[in-house]
């Protein structure tokens, strides 16, 4: 060890160089960080402004994108502005010529009304016509038929010659009527087959009125969306071409954003006065790191000048007490050849070694088996101690499950029917039962109540205890009698009675208000008196519910209720009325 620290020393002007070295590159890299912190400092002022700069940049891009799509829409807008104007010039050949339609079915109605009129006039000219040649006729006959006839006009009595002369007169009217007749007959059979050609080229324009309208809202259509398209368009070349132009231009020029550009100039100016250079930055680290063993060299070359003089000063005491030693063991010799000599001779007198051998082996054999049986003794009761308390530990948890067992039995009892509910039931029977027997007073006319019976005696006579139970005892004017044995009408009353009673205070209890009664039949089987009562129960109760709903087929009972919902069957499915 003295050796090799003598080989450290021997390098130790060496070992200072490269530490001292070391030391000033810390040195410089101490400098370079404090230069690379306050450029980085400078560095991070430039994020703000250059994200302004890169989301104006980024917000223009966005803008012109959108102005480019909506150049190609207005290049689109152009087409179909061009191909919009020659549709709309074609519907407006479609459009006259359905106006055109339009007119001659106006032509064909106008021509058709004459016809019709000149077919009622022929008509009525012929019934009129008709009736005079009747009258004509009448009077020629009395002519012929009578004797002494008398002037039409004058009144005085005609000769035979000037009763013949009227005769002809008449018969030559006639004619000339009936030539007429039958000439507008004819006239009326010509305007006829007319009417039917007019009706016939009438129903040729049906839905001409309605083509008429589609062309028309057709053509409305398409000059609203030819004034939006030009309206498009007229937009684009006022407002958004010249944007796009402007917006173009200023990314171009990269002339957003001034306040972010000046200030980035700025900082890039305080950057470039910093002078930081991270190639030097980095060699110096480099360096700094590559000198980090000259520390260990340095600290082992302090550690040996600071070892070697104690080491000296060790290695002349393990000199000296090597020559102590050496004097020692000369020492010891002496002592051991004496020592031998008096063994051989202490052996020579010694008594039989085997007979001692085997006396000594027997009791250690007798030792060991005294010492198992020792050992399985010991054994035996350390398990009986744990046995013992095993015993104890198991006598405190059998208490300790008897205690249980006893508080679960009187929870048991405590929440079975004979113990918290049935307390429960006890408390609230005499409420229900006064409400019920309240409500089944005006049912009955004041003729039945109820009783609640909670306990009864039990079949075995020897038992004095009683159990619980829970019967409905109904009384009327002939006695008690069990639920069985009354009829539908009065079990009905004793029902409604108990249910309503039971809604209540379960209502009243839960701390809410009974909102609808719904009664679903049981009309039936009451008479004319019991339906009366129950009606008059519902009616003292609507005050306690928000709605009630009765249900029932009977035709009397509707009357007494003043809103009705009346379901009829019918083929197709059941009809409602509300009334």
């Amino acid at each position: 060890e003295r050796e090799e620290l003598a080989d450290a020393l021997e390098k130790a002007d060496e070992i200072e160089a490269a530490y001292q070295a070391w030391q000033q590159a810390r040195e410089d890299l101490a400098r370079w960080d404090e230069t690379a912190s306050r450029f980085r400092e400078q560095e991070n002022r430039r994020t703000a402004p250059l994200m302004e700069i890169q989301e104006a940049r980024a917000r223009l891009e966005t803008e012109v994108a959108a102005l480019h799509e909506t150049r190609r829409q207005i290049h689109q807008s152009h087409e179909r502005l061009a191909s919009g104007e020659a549709a709309l010039k074609e519907s407006e050949q479609h459009l006259a010529a359905v106006q055109n339609r339009v007119a001659e079915r106006g032509k064909v109605e106008t021509d058709l009304q004459d016809v019709r009129v000149e077919i009622a006039g022929l008509k009525t000219e012929n019934q009129a016509m008709k009736s005079d040649m009747e009258t004509l006729k009448d009077r020629i006959d009395q002519l012929e038929d009578a004797e002494g006839a008398v002037c039409p006009l004058c009144g005085q009595p005609l000769t035979p010659p000037d009763r013949q002369s009227l005769i002809d007169q008449l018969n030559t009217e006639g004619t000339a009527m009936g030539n007429r007749y039958r000439g507008n007959k004819e006239q009326l059979e010509e305007v006829q087959s007319k009417l039917s050609s007019l009706e016939i080229d009438l129903a040729g324009f049906e839905g001409v009125d309605a083509e008429l309208q589609r062309k028309t809202e057709k053509i409305s259509q398409q000059k609203a969306q030819l004034e939006a398209l030009e309206r498009e368009i007229a937009a684009w070349n006022e407002t958004s071409a010249p944007r796009l132009a402007e917006v173009e231009k200023a990314l171009q020029e990269e002339d957003y954003a001034p306040e972010a550009h000046t200030q980035l100039a700025e900082i890039d100016a305080e950057l470039k006065t910093i002078g930081y250079d991270a190639a030097a930055h980095d060699a110096v680290r480099k360096a700094e790191q590559a000198g980090r063993a000259q520390e260990a060299s340095y600290r082992d070359l302090e550690r040996a000048r600071a070892t070697l003089a104690p080491l000296e000063r060790e290695i002349a005491d393990l000199l000296a007490q090597d020559e102590e030693q050496q004097r020692e063991i000369a020492r010891l010799q002496a002592e051991y050849e004496t020592a031998s000599s008096a063994l051989e001779e202490a052996e020579a007198r010694a008594p039989d070694l085997k007979t001692a051998e085997a006396e000594h082996f027997r009791l250690q054999e007798e030792e060991n088996r005294l010492r198992m049986e020792v050992g399985a003794a010991r054994q035996k009761v350390t398990v009986l101690g744990d046995l013992k308390e095993r015993r104890n530990a198991l006598s405190s948890e059998r208490e300790a499950y008897f205690e249980q067992v006893a508080s679960h039995r009187q929870l048991e009892r405590a929440f079975g029917k004979d113990g918290v509910p049935a307390l429960l039931i006890e408390q609230a029977l005499p409420q229900i039962e006064a409400k019920a027997n309240e409500i089944l007073d005006r049912l009955s006319g004041g003729a039945m109540s109820v009783r609640f019976q909670t306990q009864a005696a039990y079949k075995d006579s020897k038992r004095d205890d009683l159990k619980e139970t829970l019967d409905i005892q109904i009384s009327d004017s002939a006695g008690s009698r069990d639920y069985e044995m009354y009829s539908g009408g009065e079990a009905f009353r004793v029902n409604f009675a108990v249910r309503l009673a039971l809604s209540e205070v379960l209502a009243q209890r839960a701390g809410a208000r009974l909102q609808t009664l719904v009664i679903d039949e049981g009309f039936g089987s009451q008479d004319a008196a019991g339906r009366q009562r129950l009606i008059e129960a519902i009616n003292l109760v609507r005050t306690d519910f928000a709605k009630i709903l009765v249900i029932t087929h009977i035709d009397e009972m509707k009357e007494a209720f003043p809103n009705r919902i009346e379901v009829e069957k019918t083929d197709r499915g059941s009809r409602i009325n509300i009334l």
